[in-house]
């Protein structure tokens, strides 16, 4: 028996199978080239609209924070005395009456800020808004006379600091004249931006006792307003006036526009009007009858991609 040989020729791809060979291979290529780009696409437009819903939230909750503690004057409940000097050039009530906490403007920015405002974006809403904050720092270690110029503590304050002086029978309101944060707080009359009035013009309401019936706060005054950013066209930026003089800066990139509502207590009934604007509770002298702000903000990030938020934030100081 003869064994089966292989055959002398052996055959490879011929020319027309390899092109096709080639052709499915471009197919399967542009594939998944195709599915990556859009993958790429699609992980760039969540990662835009996902930084744009994080920065519309940060916008409304750095804002939420001061309009909610809206008046507060630490453990007082009637109307701080204002020693600060208010006859100096320096001083605007808008930014220090703690007595008049919040006030807005639409479309405007409003009589007295323009000039601490960086790029402010026309058509936009302003708010400022002023409170007692977190504690200051000092503790007073002696009595406190209504005369008295200088308090003793333990602990001190930033020298310029407006500080809200408090306990359950009134309060004051005066800039801290001291030469350094670790001194006895002063309401001297110089020194500073504004300075206080002479105890001769103005004495504290009362006077305070040492220990933990006084509080010793420090008072936060925030301008909220759309302008310049730094990376982008337009940010929330805010104007604090905490230290008696302008401090700017950016909070939130992307922000837009910035619309605040305002409602205020009817004499109909427990009904609330959100769709009041800043210019009608000016022309009807309400803002001591504010006791709600709807905020909207619109955000724009990467890819052109936007989105509108909006909350509703109730003053917890004015809640019945």
């Amino acid at each position: 028996m003869r064994a089966r040989g292989l055959s002398a020729k052996e055959k490879g791809f011929s020319l027309v199978e390899l092109m096709i060979a080639l052709v499915l291979g471009l197919f399967v290529i542009g594939g998944v080239i195709s599915v990556f780009i859009g993958s790429s696409q699609s992980f760039r437009s969540n990662e835009a609209l996902s930084r744009v819903q994080e920065n519309g939230r940060f916008a409304l909750e750095l804002i939420a924070q001061d309009i909610r503690n809206t008046g507060y004057k630490g453990s007082c409940f009637v109307d701080a005395v204002d020693v600060i000097n208010t006859a100096d050039s320096d001083y605007e009530s808008d930014a220090y009456d703690l007595n008049d906490p919040i006030k807005g403007w639409a479309n405007s920015t409003g009589e007295f800020f323009a000039g601490d405002l960086t790029g402010y974006q026309a058509g936009t809403d302003l708010i400022i808004v002023k409170h007692a904050a977190e504690a200051a720092g000092a503790i007073l270690s002696a009595n406190v006379d209504s005369t008295d110029t200088t308090f003793s503590t333990i602990g001190g304050e930033t020298p310029g600091a407006i500080l809200v002086l408090s306990d359950a029978i009134g309060c004051d309101i005066f800039q801290n004249t001291a030469a350094s944060d670790t001194a006895d707080l002063e309401r001297g009359t110089a020194g500073e931006t504004m300075n206080n009035k002479t105890v001769a013009t103005q004495a504290l309401s009362h006077s305070y006792l040492s220990g933990g019936s006084t509080d010793i706060s420090l008072l936060s005054s925030t301008l909220f307003y759309v302008g310049s950013g730094l990376t982008t066209s337009s940010a929330l930026r805010s104007v604090s006036y905490d230290n008696g003089a302008p401090d700017d800066q950016e909070l939130v990139e992307g922000v837009t526009d910035l619309t605040f509502n305002y409602a205020v207590v009817s004499g109909a009934g427990p009904a609330l009007n959100y769709s009041n604007t800043a210019v009608q509770i000016t022309a009807a002298n309400e803002w001591d009858d504010v006791v709600a702000v709807r905020v909207t903000v619109d955000v724009v990030g990467d890819q052109n991609i936007s989105h509108q938020f909006s909350t509703t934030i109730a003053i917890r100081n004015r809640l019945q």
